[in-house]
């Protein structure tokens, strides 16, 4: 059992709440779910959607092609033509036309919000669901007598199309994945969470405020970019566990002290959420074009280590893993996500577990060294307020006590210990398990590569045209070794990537590794799993 769903209507109209809601109540009954979020950068007065896609086997992507079309206005009719197939089924707004179309009564509650209601008891009864499983959501809304009552007026206006029939009583956890990161940073022992407002992050910071007090931390909000990434690197500093979250524009801002971070070995969380550019370019739209500015961004040379998660379960994975290892290695650690994984929602299963593994802590004997010299060039940490020493720590190359030098054998010789601390994260990164993950058909000799956010569509594509999938998780230091003993003697290679100039392919040339043809998707839209499946036929 499968259907594909878009729900379209006017910004402010409670579109996305609506797509929440279905998701919710079809998870209960035990179904998979993926929701892509479609809105222009318009607080009012643009066009909206929702494209939902739900089945009884595991799923993450979303088609082109609707089952079934929720116009709640005349202008998603016409935004979703393209959409419809020969045998979709139209529902429109009762003051619309349209042939063939069921109306329905889209009503609000008041002047330009809350069609969620109607559109969910609609939506319910064209499935066939009973009214009692929407109807907690519905009374958990403000006013929720207006909506009870709207709810219901919808559900009785329509008949039934389809059947859809309870899977389990199991009810399945539904996350976005910038809800999984926030939580994962928890888990992974976050103090304290800095934030200018940003889309497509900018939901970390409101998920992470709203639920602070629950949570056990403190959230921050500053006046820029520039202050949010020293105060955070202050925090590191004094001890406790900070992140930054921000899109590509906030982190450009962010790349000199980046660079601080990276001299002055302060274990720093920069969460950036790729959105499409360059400059302000599409700010609610996707992309993957921060790619080899987030592997480069800074001046001089230091170490970082940057993860990119594909889904929400490996959003939550990897946002613990990077507290842990920014501590480990102290360096900053990059997690690069997207609009697609940040505000999807996915059917996850995540069982939270606290682990906050502890740093190389000075042990209290002689003399104190922030930059001591050691065998895998990570030094002892100790905080300020620690009696009879002084913690120093510096932009300026220094020598082991944190004491600015210029001599040119002090330089060489701090350089090389950020060197060797590069060594032992590579040593330690690229034999990780979750360095690569190989899906699809693991014995094929037909290969697709990809990274992020494009795990999805490309292990639901692969699975039905028996591709092996290799996709990296580190890219920073990058398992190129792993990679390419997977590849192997592969028959053919194809890349697969959301960045208009071949950034991900570019990356895998500065290693040897060649593919046979790259899919490139620039338009701000993910991959619809149709679209791709056509792409790869051609091959």
């Amino acid at each position: 059992m499968e259907l594909n769903i878009i729900i379209g209507g006017k910004a402010g109209a409670g579109i996305k709440e609506a797509g929440r809601m279905f998701a919710r109540v079809i998870a209960n009954l035990g179904y998979y779910v993926f929701v892509d979020v479609d809105y222009p950068s318009l607080i009012r007065g643009g066009h909206n959607f929702v494209n939902i896609r739900f089945s009884d086997k595991k799923i993450m992507s979303v088609k082109s092609k609707a089952d079934i079309i929720i116009a709640t206005d005349g202008r998603s009719i016409r935004a979703h033509e393209k959409d419809a197939k020969e045998d979709t089924v139209w529902v429109i707004n009762e003051k619309e036309r349209r042939e063939g179309a069921i109306r329905a009564p889209f009503k609000e509650v008041a002047p330009g919000f809350f069609k969620s209601s109607s559109v969910l008891g609609v939506l319910l009864k064209l499935l066939g669901i009973p009214l009692e499983e929407g109807l907690p959501l519905i009374l958990s809304l403000p006013q929720k007598e207006k909506n009870e009552s709207i709810y219901r007026e919808a559900y009785n206006s329509v008949g039934e199309v389809y059947k859809i029939r309870k899977l389990s009583e199991k009810k399945r956890e539904l996350l976005t994945g910038n809800e999984a990161i926030a939580l994962g940073a928890v888990d992974g022992g976050l103090d304290i969470y800095v934030a200018y407002p940003m889309t497509p992050a900018s939901p970390v910071l409101h998920y992470l405020a709203k639920n602070k007090n629950e949570l056990g931390i403190k959230v921050v909000h500053p006046e820029n970019e520039i202050s949010v990434i020293n105060m955070a690197l202050g925090i590191s500093y004094a001890g406790k566990r900070s992140m930054v979250g921000t899109s590509g524009g906030g982190f450009a801002l962010m790349t000199e002290a980046l660079s601080l971070s990276g001299m002055a070995e302060i274990p720093l969380v920069i969460y950036e959420a790729q959105r499409a550019g360059p400059s302000t370019g599409v700010p609610t739209y996707t992309a993957q074009s921060d790619l080899l500015f987030c592997l480069f961004a800074g001046h001089g040379d230091f170490p970082r280590i940057v993860l990119a998660p594909g889904d929400a379960e490996e959003a939550y994975f990897l946002s613990r893993e990077a507290l842990n290892l920014a501590w480990k290695f102290q360096v900053p650690v990059l997690l690069l996500g997207d609009k697609t994984l940040g505000e999807s929602i996915f059917t996850a299963e995540i069982n939270r577990e606290k682990r906050v593994e502890k740093p190389k802590l000075w042990n209290g004997n002689g003399d104190y060294k922030r930059y001591e010299i050691t065998d895998d060039g990570i030094s002892p940490l100790a905080f300020p307020g620690t009696e009879n020493i002084t913690v120093k720590v510096t932009s300026y190359e220094h020598d082991e006590r944190g004491i600015t030098v210029e001599d040119a054998f002090l330089v060489k010789k701090m350089q090389d210990k950020r060197l060797k601390k590069a060594e032992t994260i590579r040593n330690y990164m690229i034999n990780e398990d979750y360095a690569i993950k190989i899906e699809g058909n693991p014995e094929s000799k037909n290969v697709i590569i990809t990274w992020g956010s494009n795990k999805g569509v490309v292990n639901e594509v692969a699975e039905e045209t028996g591709y092996k999938v290799i996709r990296p998780l580190i890219l920073e230091p990058f398992p190129h070794e792993r990679i390419k003993g997977e590849i192997g003697r592969a028959e053919k290679v194809i890349g697969v990537e959301c960045s208009a100039s071949d950034q991900f392919i570019r990356l895998l040339s500065m290693y040897g590794i060649r593919v046979d043809a790259n899919i490139k998707k620039y338009d701000g839209r993910p991959f619809y799993k149709d679209e791709l499946k056509s792409l790869i036929e051609r091959y």
